[in-house]
């Protein structure tokens, strides 16, 4: 059997050192990953309790604005339609912000 020489030595050592960080690279992204799959059904539990009643505060403000909507002239109604696009804006950054922080944990 021959003996290795330096060079073969040098880049056998290379190979199990990348093989070993890489080994660790999975093992590390698998620990996070379990980590964040644990606290995700909280977090969305969380956040969908929050969506529902921000759902419901806003139906009561529609509702409201809807009663007195009668009085009110065609440019007022305008701005009811502004409001609502505020609010789907408002929304969809709740929406991108949730996002974000699941992606930034990956």
């Amino acid at each position: 059997m021959r003996s290795l020489s330096d060079s073969e030595i040098l880049l056998k050592a290379a190979v199990n050192r990348i093989a070993a960080r890489i080994i660790e690279k999975v093992i590390n992204s698998a620990q996070e990953f379990t980590e964040i799959a644990e606290e995700l059904p909280q977090k969305l539990q969380n956040e969908w309790s929050s969506f529902k009643e921000e759902v419901m505060e806003e139906a009561e403000r529609l509702a409201k604005q809807t009663n007195t909507s009668e009085e009110q002239s065609s440019n007022e109604q305008l701005s009811k339609e502004d409001l609502i696009q505020i609010q789907i804006d408002h929304l969809r950054s709740k929406v991108i912000d949730i996002n974000k922080d699941i992606e930034g944990k990956n």
